[in-house]
């Protein structure tokens, strides 16, 4: 990551946090805030997603803990601090001072100080200093503050500053901010401040959001926010919910909000949960359900979770809710999970299943995990088996797991294998991953675990990876510099061009070809005045030129 980009992460991670301090501290305090009317002409902005809000999070470190506060600032001396702050050369120190001076302004003496946000130049300092100041001063008085905010010049800030300073004010007179944003005129504003208000409200009495949100007059129908209350209204009460629920019109919100309320409900009562939903008649929206309520009521009566899925009509979604209960319950009790797939009749259910607690068998038993996989018809299931078995196995023992690979009868099974044996180990261990494949008799898939160990170790330790394979056989080095390169050429072609002058003759033309066709993808001009000089052949050069 650049030095730039280093920096304003830091700024957004500063910025972030300090409002979230700002505001957590200001919501401990709730004076009577004035009620105000719209003034100017708000600006159309993106809808801001709903029940938005910076982080109200505390943080003190170690060495703070127990000190007594700093003393408050009144104008005269933050305006000496805010001084001092824009001498600091270091933006990450510049940006601390900024945070702790807005934390300490006395909220009365904002108005005095907050033009000098004006003089930063930074977008993040200017937004963390105005925002932070908008903060304190809205917690004495909301209506100079949004009168303030309503006035800046440029749209970004005003709607942001417009937008804190209701977010505090909808959380400390909600009703006073809902006819403010009522009285707006239609449009894109108006619903967007609107989303604010009353996702606040919603995290209080989700009843009277809803309501509010059908006499709101909002003109968008994709804004999120009556499946953010339904989400709110799902953790408080998800029986209501439901109920309230069913009767928006039917449609893809009203299907997607019933599975919000059905996975949340699910996760704190999954029984309650499955009783409720095999009430409902089957239809597209139920079966979608009944693979996440399903799949939280094994994780505490798994028979319970297979009478429910039964209930649907057999067909994918019964399938897909029996491989989500076979899932969840292994990890709980793998061998009942084991012994009630291995009874379930062959199709597509007991195949989905197994593949669903192929992962955790692997990692339990990789012996007895391979060898029922093996009793299976050559397919995709028995490849997945074969997969986890690779991948779980290769993580405790590599040089196991790839001789097991090596001997699968089936070609495909066996490659399969062997990648995801090689994948792990070339992770963890490239060099003895590496002098084992080397040690492969030559064969069909020898030169394909080459390319695939040179991709992978290339992307690590490339010089590595080029010393190993310079001591390969001629025959098999064109397998490995042509991994290096693929991984090399899609973001250093230059890099992966450097490497050409180290290949022999017999590779150097192929591999030359692969990282000019990159290279011209990336940047045309470099890789043509590359071409130019390669160590290729005329003719080679002559054809990519032409491109």
């Amino acid at each position: 990551m650049k030095l730039k980009d280093l920096a304003s992460a830091a700024l957004l991670v500063l910025f972030g946090a300090g409002l979230g301090v700002l505001a957590d501290r200001a919501l401990t305090h709730r004076p009577q805030t004035a009620k105000v009317a719209p003034t100017g002409k708000l600006t159309s902005a993106k809808p801001l997603p709903a029940l938005a809000r910076p982080p109200a999070t505390r943080t003190n470190s170690p060495s703070s803990e127990g000190s007594p506060p700093a003393a408050p600032l009144n104008a005269a001396d933050f305006a000496t601090a805010f001084a001092a702050a824009l001498r600091e050369p270091t933006t990450t120190t510049r940006v601390q001072m900024l945070a702790e001076l807005a934390k300490r302004i006395v909220p009365a003496d904002v108005p005095r100080v907050i033009q000098l946000f004006e003089q930063l130049s930074q977008r993040a300092e200017r937004e963390l200093l105005l925002n932070s100041l908008l903060t304190r001063w809205a917690s004495v008085d909301s209506a100079a503050a949004l009168h303030f905010a309503q006035q800046l010049t440029r749209p970004s800030e005003r709607r942001a500053a417009i937008s804190t300073v209701l977010q505090l004010w909808s959380d400390t007179d909600n009703p006073a901010a809902l006819a403010w944003a009522q009285a707006l005129p239609p449009g894109s504003t108006r619903n967007n401040f609107l989303q604010t208000v009353l996702g606040s409200l919603a995290d209080k009495d989700p009843a009277a959001a809803l309501a509010a949100l059908n006499n709101s007059g909002i003109t968008t129908s994709n804004s999120g926010l009556r499946e953010a209350i339904f989400l709110a209204w799902a953790g408080r009460d998800p029986s209501t919910a439901a109920a309230q629920a069913l009767a928006l019109p039917p449609g893809r919100q009203r299907d997607v909000v019933l599975q919000d309320i059905a996975s949340i409900w699910a996760n704190n009562d999954a029984p309650a949960a499955a009783a409720w939903l095999a009430q409902q008649p089957d239809t597209k929206g139920k079966r979608e359900m009944m693979q996440n309520v399903a799949s939280e009521l094994a994780a505490t009566d798994p028979k319970a979770a297979v009478e429910l899925a039964l209930t649907l009509p057999p067909g994918n979604a019964q399938n897909q809710a029996l491989a989500n209960i076979a899932s969840r319950w292994a990890t709980a009790d793998l061998d009942a999970a084991l012994a009630w797939v291995k009874q379930l009749p062959a199709g597509r259910a007991k195949e989905n299943a197994l593949v669903n607690l192929s992962h955790e068998w692997a990692q339990a038993s990789p012996r007895a995990a391979a060898d029922f996989a093996a009793t299976l018809a050559p397919g995709d299931t028995q490849n997945s088996l074969f997969a986890a078995v690779a991948n779980q196995w290769a993580t405790a023992d590599p040089a196991a797991a790839m001789k097991w690979a090596q001997s699968l009868p089936n070609e495909d099974a066996r490659q399969l294998a062997l990648d995801a044996s090689l994948t792990v180990w070339a992770n963890d261990e490239p060099e003895q991953a590496a002098a084992f494949v080397a040690k492969l008799p030559a064969g069909s898939n020898k030169g394909e675990l080459i390319h695939n160990l040179t991709s992978s170790w290339g992307e690590t330790d490339p010089e590595a990876t080029l010393k190993w394979a310079r001591q390969l056989p001629a025959s098999e080095q064109r397998f490995a510099f042509d991994g290096l390169v693929q991984t090399m050429a899609e973001d250093n072609p230059a890099g992966a061009a450097a490497l050409l002058e180290n290949m022999t003759p017999e590779v150097r033309e192929s591999v030359g070809e692969r990282i000019a066709n990159q290279w011209l993808l990336l940047d045309p001009a470099a890789a043509r005045d590359w071409i130019a000089k390669a160590p290729v052949s005329p003719e080679l050069k002559q054809k990519l030129l032409k491109q």
